[in-house]
């Protein structure tokens, strides 16, 4: 029986030998100047007020997907935001937002469920607000561009890296030092304010799930 438990067990020790953040190297002046021009305001999450119009190709638990409209109303300066999901033919399935507090006005199934909100706030925040918490390195990954690793407040980490052609990748590690979510930006032909033309987000750890987000439209909100 021991015989048979130990290469699982080894295994165990071996990716938890592992785990860990990777290291950010610090670089010389051109990379430090570099990548302070190049995560100047605005660059990676938007600045002021902002209303988004995405489709929405989701890929869920159990083979499940759904595609979908997506509408987010977003202020930075508040990090307030407002999300509604519709389908194809304008029918709201969910709207929610946040200000502080979170408030759900209409949730039918399947986005009725108790964390369904709350994940989906975080997300929001996650794609389009700065990390809070101090930036507590500076540099490059391995094989990667310009970074910047956060520490935030529930001991968690956000590494924002910028990519060739102004794409970028973010990635958010729980308090274990465990990757939960990747958002990667592409660009492609973008729009008018900087918006990146697709944005894909990935969710681990048990309830793993794939959204990518289409621009259609990206307009200033009103105050």
């Amino acid at each position: 029986m021991t015989a048979r438990r130990l290469p699982a067990a080894l295994c165990l020790l071996l990716l938890a030998s592992c785990a860990g953040l990777p290291p950010v190297t610090p670089g010389g002046e051109t990379l430090r100047s570099g990548a302070e021009e190049a995560f100047a305001a605005g660059t990676v999450f938007p600045e002021g007020r902002w209303q988004l119009l995405h489709a929405i190709r989701a890929e869920l638990p159990g083979e499940r997907r759904l595609v979908m409209l997506g509408l987010t109303v977003m202020s930075s300066p508040g990090r307030s935001c407002r999300s509604v999901l519709m389908t194809l033919e304008g029918f709201v399935v969910f709207d929610g937002e946040s200000d502080g507090r979170l408030t759900v006005h209409r949730a039918l199934p399947p986005f009725d469920s108790p964390h369904f909100a709350d994940g989906l706030m975080e997300d929001i925040r996650l794609v389009f607000f700065a990390p809070e918490g101090p930036v507590v390195a500076r540099g490059a990954l391995a094989g990667g561009g310009p970074v910047r690793r956060y520490r935030l407040p529930d001991g968690g980490t956000v590494d924002v890296e910028l990519l060739p052609g102004a794409d970028w990748l973010i990635r958010r590690y729980d308090a274990s030092e465990r990757l939960t979510r990747t958002v990667r930006a592409r660009h492609g032909t973008g729009d008018q304010h900087g918006f990146p033309e697709s944005i894909e987000l990935a969710a681990f750890g048990g309830q793993d799930y794939r959204l990518t987000m289409t621009l259609l439209e990206a307009v200033p909100a009103e105050s």
